[in-house]
């Protein structure tokens, strides 16, 4: 299931790696963290001066709700976890257009509530926690593809 279209434009949330991230695969918040790193020099007698050395790490974390009985949405999470056990950088998307770049996925989880009958929650909470990475080589980046679908 898809989010409604608007003049014929389908609408994504975000989009990582393959995973599109609409009604089905619900987020609500995401958070961006980035650092800057110093280096400290200390000195006798003064607040020590910092020299900069550089851009620090990136994070993102993703989370939302699915809905399973409703929406469907666990095979996506079997993506991700895929996206993850590979360790290949996913191009990350804003559904306004904005790319954000590669990143791998550190962790994935899911808290199931209201277990149905076959175990599996009526809601499904879910994080991901992502750092930026440099651009997989062309080769490692087609080859994890295939792979995430197999």
């Amino acid at each position: 299931m898809r989010l409604p279209s608007l003049w014929g434009i389908m609408l994504m949330l975000m989009k990582i790696g393959l995973v599109e991230c609409d009604l089905a695969f619900n987020i609500d918040t995401h958070g961006r963290e980035t650092t800057h790193d110093y280096a400290e020099k200390p000195v006798i007698g003064a607040m020590p001066p910092l020299e900069d050395v550089g851009v620090g790490y990136e994070t993102l974390t993703v989370s939302g709700r699915l809905i399973p009985s409703k929406l469907g949405g666990l095979g996506t999470l079997n993506i991700l976890r895929n996206a993850q056990a590979s360790g290949t950088p996913q191009l990350v998307t804003r559904g306004d257009g904005s790319v954000f770049g590669f990143y791998v996925v550190q962790s994935v989880n899911d808290e199931h509530t209201f277990l149905g009958v076959d175990g599996v929650g009526q809601i499904v909470d879910i994080t991901v926690k992502m750092q930026k990475s440099a651009a997989p080589a062309a080769s490692d980046f087609f080859a994890s593809l295939f792979s995430l679908l197999a």
